[in-house]
Formats: structure tokens, sequence, C-alpha cells
């Protein structure tokens, strides 16, 4: 046994994905809308017997490994190491972890450096009580700074000397840091950009550290408030979410999340009840940002400063949302303030809440501001811009009550809307038509012939029980089965002759990405399992509609064997002849 199989040995699919989506049992297998795509219809489908998920919508297949490789964004290796943390199991010493390569080393070392040095800038707070009443001045508490591991980077080259010596006892040498980007070559001496700035360490979605955040806090201090970690392959602000591996636990049983500014607002929406809070890192937010939240929320509540450039944040926010199938909603604050300040002076929030608007209506209030006296260009900027939103807008009635709402708050007719949105619509399906031709024209060059229902059953109950065939019926099977069934029956003949035990999960993990996704399709296809009385039912079925093809390679062989006076081959083939025709032509009932 691999450490692969351990893993899947010790945790349930079932278990792994219902964190993500929200499995209904249907018949021999559990459903639910899948994690990867945007679906109407839940088209993902979970087999709790043989382990493995496969999505009729996307494609998309594998074990409880791949699922999580996938909805976490990460290597194979990391997903065991986040399912033995998550699951709290203990990995056994005699099972390797598998080797990686070049990049993951590298990247793995990355963020070992990162929480080493969160870890030092965190005892460096604990040390400095005049940074740390700062802190605290700013209603950040004890548990809070631990939680979010604040940190705290002194000035000074002696600091320098200090850090260098702490992260050597770590391994971790001055060039390390260099291309880190922790530490600068300055003319004459080592210096960091983060001197004298509290720290506030950024993880990844699975708690890894991968960079920082750094404030200013001295009053003549003049540099910019914030300087975050250089972008880099292992840290990319654009889909970074701070505070998101702390928060998605409790976002994922809410299917609520609330989404602020900055580190600061995180933590002090955290620290006052709001568990499912998240934040961007100072940036605009981006399509992965809302990619990423959509993976564990439904409903996002957007709370941005209440000043002009929060507002025009949440009217971006607005062409972005229905692209990755969202409800947003902005709850707008007091031009001044922010959650951070509002909780300061002892504020509640939850009145803001309650008034809380939907994301179109924010929009089309905000754009739709003294609408009449706008100059016509503007006017008609304002209507292609809401009509371009709606067009993402999947759900017809959804798209017309919208539109309603639209015409009354520009005091256009809904007609004039309407009209504009069939002919965006009638442009898009133009463009579909052309794709979907060239879809068929690639389809055809593939000549690939889709396996009859009665072939798919047969191939559903040998992967259930892979011992179930051998000998001449297997031979028979392999030799008329169409593809790409045949070649997988060859492969499940070769591989029983090399381990005779073989099994359905030792056979799937062999398997490439497509055989995986044939393989698992025709398996969520079935409604129910298949005896050995309704197998050797369906296989006479197959032998007696491929009986002249069966009769006539017979003739050829009992042909070939009189030739060569071959006695014992010609009463083997009589032989087999009569048992077949038998076989095929007495009648079977279920």
């Amino acid at each position: 046994m691999n450490l692969f199989s351990y893993i899947k040995s010790k945790v349930s699919i079932i278990d792994v994905v219902n964190e993500y989506t929200h499995l209904k049992r249907a018949g021999l297998y559990w459903k639910a809308h899948c994690p990867f795509h945007h679906e109407k219809t839940a088209s993902f489908t979970v087999s709790p017997h043989k382990e493995i998920f496969y999505c009729f919508g996307c494609h998309a297949t594998g074990d409880v490994i791949t699922f999580i490789s996938r909805v976490e964004n990460c290597s194979a290796v990391e997903a065991v190491k986040h399912l033995a943390d998550r699951y709290h199991i203990d990995l056994p010493t005699d099972l390797m972890m598998p080797q990686e390569d070049g990049s993951s080393k590298k990247r793995d070392s990355y963020f070992e450096l990162c929480k080493c040095v969160a870890q030092w800038s965190h005892d460096q707070l604990a040390k400095s009580e005049h940074v740390l009443q700062y802190v605290q001045s700013r209603g950040i508490n004890r548990q809070s700074i631990n939680n979010f591991m604040l940190g705290y980077f002194p000035g000074g080259i002696r600091s320098i000397k200090s850090f260098l010596q702490s992260m050597s006892n770590s391994n971790i040498i001055a060039q390390d840091l260099i291309e880190a980007n922790i530490i600068l070559e300055g003319h004459h001496m080592m210096y960091s950009p983060f001197e004298e700035r509290i720290l506030f360490p950024i993880k990844d979605h699975l708690g890894r550290f991968c960079g920082f955040g750094g404030r200013i806090f001295k009053s003549d201090d003049t540099r910019p408030k914030y300087y975050n970690s250089r972008e880099g392959p292992f840290f990319a602000k654009g889909s970074l979410l701070f505070g998101l591996d702390l928060a998605k636990r409790v976002v994922q049983e809410s299917e609520t999340i609330f989404l602020v500014e900055g580190y600061t607002d995180c933590i002090a929406m955290v620290q006052n009840g709001y568990a499912n809070t998240v934040a961007t890192l100072g940036t605009a937010c981006t399509q992965d940002h809302l990619r990423q939240i959509s993976r564990y929320a439904q409903t996002v509540y957007v709370i941005y400063d209440g000043d002009r450039a929060g507002q025009q944040a949440m009217l971006r926010l607005a062409e972005l949302c229905w692209q990755c199938s969202l409800d947003l909603y902005t709850i707008q604050l007091p031009e001044s303030d922010d959650p951070a300040s509002m909780f300061t002076r002892g504020q509640a929030l939850s009145p803001y809440i309650a008034k809380a608007q939907d994301i179109f209506s924010f929009f089309v209030s905000s754009m739709g501001s003294n609408f009449g006296s706008k100059p016509l260009q503007e006017k008609l900027r304002i209507s292609e811009r809401i009509v371009d939103i709606l067009n993402h807008v999947d759900n017809q009635l959804k798209q017309d009550f919208l539109l309603q709402k639209a015409a009354k708050a520009l005091d256009i007719p809904f007609d004039s809307l309407k009209r504009e949105i069939m002919r965006e619509t009638r442009k898009s399906k133009l463009v579909g038509q052309v794709e979907q031709k060239n879809d068929v024209v690639f389809a055809e060059d593939k000549k690939e012939i889709e396996p009859s229902k009665l072939e798919k059953r047969i191939f559903f109950a040998i992967i259930n029980n892979i011992q179930l065939v051998n000998g001449q019926r297997e031979e028979y099977l392999i030799r008329y089965f169409s593809e790409p069934l045949r070649t997988l029956l060859m492969r499940i003949k070769r591989e029983k002759e090399d381990c005779p035990g073989l099994d359905f999960a030792q056979f799937f993990q062999m398997l490439e990405e497509d055989e995986k996704r044939i393989i698992s399709k025709i398996m969520m296809e079935q409604e129910e399992q298949v005896s050995n009385e309704t197998f050797d039912y369906l296989v006479a079925q197959f032998q007696k509609r491929h009986w002249k093809a069966l009769a006539h390679d017979i003739a050829i062989q009992l042909e070939q064997a009189k030739k060569s006076r071959n006695t014992d081959e010609i009463q083997k083939l009589v032989t087999e002849f009569l048992e077949l025709k038998k076989r095929v032509l007495e009648k079977q009932i279920l």
C-alpha cells in the first residue's frame, strides 16, 4: 500500500465532498451541483462504493485526492497533506511521501521560509511593548494577534543581524531571504522593506504562509502606509484572500461570506463575531477572488469603505459576479467609516447589514443617479453597461425582473432594453453556432462510436467485479466490443495477468485521465447493480447479437484446424460452437 491508498482508506469521499457541495442520495450514488463549474441541474455524482466522482457537465473525474487537488488548486502530494491534517490522520513512517519535482520543492521551501519569518516577527511583537500597545489601541485584542499571528519587524542593523542569525538556525541563508524579497541588498548593508512595520502574515486557502503585508505605525513615518510582499510565482495578490484559511469552514456551513478591503477590517469583523470574513490584499477584487469564494459560499456581502473609491470598487464587482453565479449584496457604511473604525467606537454593524442591497440594485441606483440630466452619450454608455451585465444572467425570469428594475430606475421603456438584450443574445448565439459547427467537425474527425447500452451494462458489471470474466468469454467480449471499451477490457486482462487479485481501486489508479472519464461516466449512468445471473443473461444477449460473426470466426478456425489435422483443436472448437449455440439460442428470462 502506498501513501495515496492509505489516505483513501482512511477518509470517506462522501464526507470530504460534502464539505464543498451539498450531496443528496440518488439511488446507488450521491448527487450535487458541481463545485468545479456553474450549473443549474445537479450533475456531479459520487460513488461511495468505488470512492470516485464524475461530473456529467464538465466531465471532471477521479478519487478523493483528485477532488482535493482540483477544488483546493494544489498538487496530489499537497492534497494528501491537507487530508491528513484535516482529518487528523497520522501518516505511517514506513510509507514514504511521493517524490515531488523541483518546482514543488522550491515552493515548499518558500512557504517554510515565510512561516519562519512569521514566527520570528510574532515573537518580536510580543517583546515590543510599545508596538503591542499600538496594535491593541487599534482595537485588536491578544486572541486576534495570536489567531492571525501578527508580528513586528524591528528596524536597524542590529535587528537585521539578529533576524539573519535566527533564520540560519532554521537552515535559511541570507540568499534565500533576498530571493524571497524579505531582505534587500543596499550599497553598504542589508535591510528589509518591512522594518518598523507591523506584519500581517498572509496565508493561502490551505493555510500555507506565502507573504506579508506590512503597515507603518509611527506618526512621523512618511513611507507608504502599506507594503506587501512582491508578486512572484508563489504570491499573487489577485488570487489571495486574507483570512480565508481560518474562515472557510464557517463559510461552508453558512454558505455566506463577508468581503472587506483590508487586514484590520477583516480582523475587526472576525473579532466581533463575523468569523466568515475575508479581505483582499489592498487590491481590487478580481475574477479569481470571486471564483475562489464561489467554491465555498453562495452569498457574498461586500463591505467597502463609504468613500468614492469604495463605491467605485463595488460597481466593478457588479460586472464580475454574474460569471461566478454568486449572490452579491452591498453594505453601505457612512462615508468616513470602515468596519474597524465602527467597532472601535462600539457601533454595531447589524443595522447596516439589515439594509444590504443586492448588487444589481446598487449598480442601477448608482449609475442611474441624475440619469435624466446626463448627456445623451453618457445615457447610452450607462444603458449599454447595464445590458451587457444582464446578458450574463442565464435565468430568463430573473433577467426580466432585473430589466424591469433598470427600466424603472432609468425611466427607459422596458421593451427598449429588452430589444437590446435580445440583439446581444442573437449575436452570442451566432458566435456559439460557429463554435459548435467547428466542434462537430472535430468530433467527426475523431470518428468515435458510442458504445451500446448492452456493452455499457456488461462493462459496468465487469468493473464492479474485475474477476467476473476470464477465458473464452473474455476473448469474445474483447473481440466484439466497440472502442474504447475493447481497449479497456484488454487492459484489464493484461493487468490481471500481472496481478491476479486486481481490484477496481488498483485498476482505476493505473488509468490515464481520459480512461478514468470513460469508466466513471459508464459507472454513474447505471442505476442498479448487476447480479451474476443478470450478467450471464447480458453476455448471452451480446453473443446473440454477434452470433453470425461468432459462428463465422469459429468456422474459419475449424477449417484451419482441419487443414493442420489438429484433432484436439477440432474437438475443442466443435464443443465450443455447440455450447455457444445452445447458450445463445435457448430462451433466457430475467
